[in-house]
This record gives structure tokens, sequence and C-alpha cells, in this order.
């Protein structure tokens, strides 16, 4: 049966409880029962072994009343505890903001790493983020407080790799400058997102133009790529050169891929009834690449080692796939060979959109085999061909002499005589 409370005075109200004693009397649970706003309210004090005596209960009701009359403090004890939970609260909030904005440069590197270069980032992007990092972005402001890089202290580190020539002009570190610019970018942006850096500090690079490099890949001749692919087949004869790297180059050739792409192909991956390649994680997420009978013999012909997922796998360590590295070192040998001038892996995948844009009139025909999927990105890989040039502006030469032969419709104007 629940104890019945009493008044121990006006607006004071106490039970006891049935077992616990306070001294020699049972310990008493106090309320306060009084009016707001003409509504009757009771709110809880507490026992008397936690301190509550009645001359303190009419003194906090005392207080309730004043409030009530001069309109100063909390009318109610719920508001007041309420608004100590706020204060505490927003005490704490400041303090964690405080804590964070004295975080350095090297302690936004630390969670970006951890929240977007390990998670977000391929492992070619990762290593190159963590290469700048470390040579060029810690050096300059690691130990500088995020709040305190200036866009002065942000755009020296872009600015450091540029290399001028005696009349000023940059000849070198364009490439290297823009890469800066977006980690340092990006950065900075997380670190307004995750309340690092204060939101009226801005981007410190938000008034800088991104460094702008100019095209490097061109496009190669019919005749550099055949020199190309007989370099190709003279270090295979000469096997000065692995069979996985051979294959993964001539397959760069057949399907314009990404040399990424090759390289992390797996065996799973080939829809021979298809005729298609499925790429799971490809810079654009999944895609299809259709292939030619050509590719699928090429890739038939490549040595299946058991226990091991990947068609161009390495040769010491068969679960993993072939290295970058390896096949960069066999191309620049062959690019040598050849006598090709200005020749990259990617130079290949701009020769094989262009071919593929040059050959059909729909241009989503050439993304599926490139997998592009942008157009004005896949435009960017096309160029335009000289010989195709060359023999259009011959055509257009031949129909315009044509239309002079017929002397119809074209006039020719004298000079009047003074």
């Amino acid at each position: 049966m629940a104890a019945k409370w009493k008044t121990a005075a006006r607006g004071i109200r106490y039970r006891e409880h049935p077992i616990r004693k306070h001294g020699v009397r049972p310990d008493r649970y106090f309320t306060l029962r009084f009016t707001v706003n003409g509504a009757r309210v009771e709110e809880a004090l507490g026992w008397a072994s936690e301190g509550w005596t009645v001359a303190l209960a009419q003194e906090e009701l005392g207080r309730l009343h004043r409030a009530q009359r001069t309109g100063e403090g909390h009318v109610t004890l719920r508001a007041g505890i309420a608004a100590k939970q706020r204060a505490e609260q927003e005490r704490a909030e400041e303090a964690a903001a405080q804590e964070r904005r004295q975080k350095t440069v090297t302690a936004l590197w630390e969670r970006y790493a951890k929240e977007v270069v390990a998670l977000e980032n391929k492992p070619r992007t990762a290593a190159e983020k963590i290469r700048m990092w470390g040579r060029r972005i810690r050096p300059a402001i690691g130990d500088l407080q995020v709040n305190n890089v200036t866009a002065e202290d942000a755009s020296a580190i872009v600015r450091a790799p540029y290399r001028l020539d005696e009349v000023g002009r940059i000849i070198r570190g364009r490439a290297e400058a823009r890469n800066l610019y977006r980690l340092l970018h990006h950065m900075f942006r997380k670190a307004l997102v995750w309340g690092l850096r204060q939101k009226d500090l801005g981007n410190p690079l938000e008034n800088m133009s991104e460094p702008k490099v100019p095209r490097r890949e061109r496009l190669l001749a019919g005749g550099e790529v055949g020199a190309l692919l007989r370099a190709l087949d003279e270090i295979a004869l000469e096997k000065k050169a692995s069979p996985q790297v051979i294959a993964v180059i001539r397959a760069t050739f057949l399907t314009g891929a990404r040399i990424g792409e090759l390289l992390n192909l797996k065996w799973q991956d080939i829809r021979r009834d298809e005729m298609e390649l499925h790429l799971p994680d490809t810079k654009t997420g999944f895609s299809r690449r259709p292939i030619s009978e050509a590719t699928l013999a090429l890739l038939d012909g490549v040595r299946r080692m058991p226990g091991s997922d990947f068609v161009f796998r390495d040769a010491r360590t068969p679960t993993e796939p072939l290295s970058y590295d390896a096949v960069k070192g066999t191309f620049r040998r062959m690019v040598r060979r050849a006598g090709v001038q200005n020749c990259s892996l990617h130079t290949i995948r701009h020769w094989f959109s262009t071919m593929t844009a040059n050959s059909v009139s729909n241009p989503r025909v050439g993304m599926a085999l490139t997998g592009h999927k942008s157009h004005a990105v896949y435009m960017r890989y096309v160029h335009s061909d000289k010989e195709q040039a060359h023999a259009l502006a011959e055509q257009l030469a031949a129909f315009t002499n044509t239309l002079a032969g017929t002397g119809s419709n074209v006039a020719v104007m004298s000079k009047k005589q003074s």
C-alpha cells in the first residue's frame, strides 16, 4: 500500500518511507505544491536523507513565488533544471568547439587520412596524397593551427613546385601544383564541415584559381602505333619482358582501357558469352566494356595460375596483380625502341578514344568501348586526326574547283577604270 501524503507546511507535502529511517524518524520525501498561471503544479524536491528539510523546502518555495511576482528567474523547478542542463550542454559544446579550433593541420590530416584517403581513394591516389602531405604540406604548415592558416600560406605551398625560366615563365611543376591545390582545397573544405576551422574564415584557397595544366597527351599517328607494336613484338621474341607484361600492353591497344583497370582485371570479370568485360571498380564505378574476338583470344592465351584471381598476375606473388612499375618499365623500352616521342601508357587510351570517335557517328558507341560516362570527358580524349583533316581539305579544294569550273554561279568583278 502506498504511503499517504502529509502536509508539513503551506505548499509543502511529504510521504514517509515504509522501511528506511533518517535519524530516529522514517525518511521523508518532500514535494512543493503551488500555482503557476492558474494551474496547479506539484514538483518533487527529494528525501530528507539527501539533505532536504521543511525549512529548505520553504526557502525554495519562496524563491519560486518571488520569480512569479518579479519575472526574474525560473517559476518552476523543472524550468530551472532544464536551463541548468542547457547551460551545461552549451558550455560542453563550446569547450569541444574551442578544442577543435585549436587543432593543428597535422590533426586535420590525420582525420582526413582516416576518413577520406583510406576509405575513398584508390591505392595510387592515396599514395600520391600521402607523398604530397609528407613532402610539401607538413613541413610548411603541419604545426600551424587550422584557424591560423592564411591564403598566403596555402598559395605558397601550391606555387612551390613551379620552375621558371630566365624571363619568369613557368616551365615545370604545373601538374604538381594542381594536385597540391586540389588536396589542400579538399582538406580545408572538410575542416569547415568538421568544425576544425571557423566558418567565417572560409577556405584559404577559395580566392585562388586552380593551376591549369597544358594537355600533355597527343594523338599517335598510324605509323607510330605500328612502330610501337613491332617494338613490342621484338621485346617479346627477345624475352626481355614477362609474358604477363607483354599481354597487358597488347590489351591496352585492343581495349583502350586504363592500365589500372587491366591490372586489376580478374578472371570472373571476363564474360565470354556476352563478349564483355564487367569491371566492378573503375574510375566511374561499375563498367561494362564490349571486347573483340582478338581481345578474348589474347586473354585466353594468358596462362592461368591456380589460386590466382588476377588475369595479369605478379610473377613473384601470383595472388597479387602485376605491378604498374613493371609494365611502365617495359613500355618505356618499347617507346625508345620504336623511336616515338612523348608517349605514355595513357596516350594509348587517347588514341583508342579518337579512333572510336572517328569510326562511328554516335558518340555513345565509342563511350561504351572506353567506359566514359560523361560525353564532355569523352570528348577531351578525342583529338583531331591530321591525316583525316588533310584528306578533308583536299576534298573541299576539289569541290571548290568543280564549282569554279562551271562558270554559271561565279562572277568575276573587275575594278572600275578611273
